[in-house]
């Protein structure tokens, strides 16, 4: 039995006419009557009672109906789902993200992607950036939310997010209350800051904009994520600088102050060039059109 043949009983049983069928079918009329009667001959029963004037369905004709139906629409469905999952518009998709982004694209960028394909099984877990390089190299991952990787050998790269860098004071610092400070302003401060080997990128920004202006900063503390810094900022440990995004956490005893001057900190769409889930064609084309809202919307167009 093929899917022809199904697909030949299941005209003939809606129509009840051999006629009809063949021209819905666009054959002939002798060979469809050939292909039901070589069907009933395999199954071994009659599924038409056929008179001059009516063609009627047997028993086993109703019950082969049926069964037909629900096999011709999972094949249909199967075509449908292989069509999907090689368009991306289902499957699963890893997503490894650093914590410095749960305050700004992460949670934007989820919503929009899950909204449009809602087929697709997205499963969210943090890691450091240098982690998360590792994980998309080994296939742990398949793709990365996060600083621009040092060693970008085997990976594509697409930039989702821009912000500022701004400072993170304890509320009782004598700059708390000034709302902008230049960087040469905090050369005698006590710095908390993420390790090199978590991200070199956040590291040698921060420790850069400072030697830039003159000084090396005095690292007091260093810990991998940002709410831990400002957590440590609060508790008078330091001062940081820090996403700007990370004062929508609101933390007890800091204050967020402008950087004069401030360099910007990109944040990366990343994944391997070996890793070919057609998942990550359709997540990056969600970033995309995210991230030109965000660029729309932080700079508005000129009034005519």
């Amino acid at each position: 039995m093929e899917l022809r043949h199904l697909h030949y009983f299941v005209a003939v049983a809606d129509t009840l006419h051999f006629g009809q069928a063949a021209e819905t079918l666009h054959i002939s009329q002798p060979p469809l009557s050939r292909q039901i009667a070589l069907l009933e001959e395999e199954l071994g029963v009659t599924l038409f009672e056929r008179s001059r004037r009516h063609v009627r369905l047997t028993a086993a004709g109703e019950r082969l109906r049926r069964d037909a139906l629900d096999i011709l629409s999972s094949v249909e469905r199967a075509k449908r789902n292989a069509l999907a999952a090689g368009l991306g518009e289902s499957g699963t998709l890893s997503v490894g993200f650093m914590f410095a982004a749960a305050y700004s694209v992460v949670p934007q960028l989820t919503r929009a992607y899950t909204s449009a394909y809602p087929q697709v099984e997205v499963r969210l877990r943090e890691s450091i950036p240098t982690l998360l390089a590792d994980d998309l190299r080994a296939g742990d991952a398949d793709v990365g939310i996060m600083y621009p990787p040092a060693q970008r050998d085997g990976l594509a790269l697409r930039t989702v997010y821009r912000e500022p860098l701004v400072v993170a004071l304890p509320s009782w610092h004598p700059l708390a209350a000034t709302g902008t400070c230049e960087i040469a302003q905090l050369r005698d401060e006590s710095f908390i800051i993420s390790p090199r080997k978590a991200s070199a990128y956040i590291y040698d920004l921060i420790v850069g904009h400072c030697e830039d202006a003159g000084f090396t900063p005095r690292i007091r503390l260093e810990t991998n994520f940002q709410q831990t810094i400002v957590n440590l900022v609060g508790q008078g440990l330091g001062i940081a600088l820090v996403h700007r995004s990370i004062a929508s956490t609101r933390p007890a005893h800091v204050t967020f102050c402008e950087l004069a001057d401030a360099p910007n900190v990109d944040v990366v769409l990343t994944w391997s060039n070996n890793n070919h889930n057609p998942c990550i064609d359709t997540f990056a084309q969600i970033a995309e059109e995210v991230w030109r809202v965000h660029l729309s919307e932080a700079c508005p167009p000129a009034p005519a």
